[in-house]
């Protein structure tokens, strides 16, 4: 029975280890510098609306989106906009579409000595943004302004802005709709 005690304390002692390294993934961060660090990554953008990230010598650090200018994770890439972080869903020659997986707004952060609220983009974490390769800024897509912004930053390509304005495509289809636009000449 002692036994059998010692070795549930050693499994209950070791279980938080075991838990925490199940959420370490391999990864990188690209600092503000734009150096490429390679270690693993722990996902906390749901939760806290940042990431864990551990070099390969073992430091250990926090890193919210003002810190960095992205990360990845098993080779799917993330970038830093507006005091949150941004998923790559597709990317081109002409334009990248990102859906935004954290949602900092209204978040507290010291600033010093002073506390100041965190302000981000428009929209909320789960919208769609699209970025033009010669641009710095993320238009932020929603159901409503949809037809509006794929018309104005598309303007370059015919083909996506009548197949929008047909009808042919809509904001359930955007992904497709942006790789065609990746497409035209």
């Amino acid at each position: 029975m002692k036994k059998a005690s010692v070795y549930m304390a050693i499994l209950f002692g070791f279980l938080p280890l075991l838990m925490s390294a199940q959420n370490d993934t391999k990864g990188s961060i690209i600092t503000a510098s734009n150096e490429i660090v390679e270690g693993t990554v722990k996902d906390q953008l749901q939760k806290k609306g940042n990431i864990v990230f551990t070099t390969s010598t073992g430091s250990k650090k926090t890193y919210s989106p003002a810190d960095i200018s992205g990360f990845s994770i098993n080779g799917t890439k993330y970038i830093s906009y507006a005091s949150d972080f941004y998923q790559e869903v597709v990317t081109g020659n002409k334009a990248t579409l990102y859906i935004r997986v954290t949602n900092n707004s209204g978040k507290l952060l010291y600033n010093g000595a002073e506390m100041v609220a965190v302000s981000t983009a428009e929209g909320k974490s789960g919208d769609y943004y699209l970025q033009l390769k010669n641009a710095d800024k993320l238009n932020w897509l929603s159901k409503k302004n949809f037809n509006d912004v794929i018309i104005n930053v598309c303007a370059d390509c015919s083909v996506v802005v009548s197949n929008v304005k047909s009808g042919q495509f809509d904001y359930t289809q955007l992904t497709k709709l942006i790789e065609q636009y990746n497409n035209c000449q």
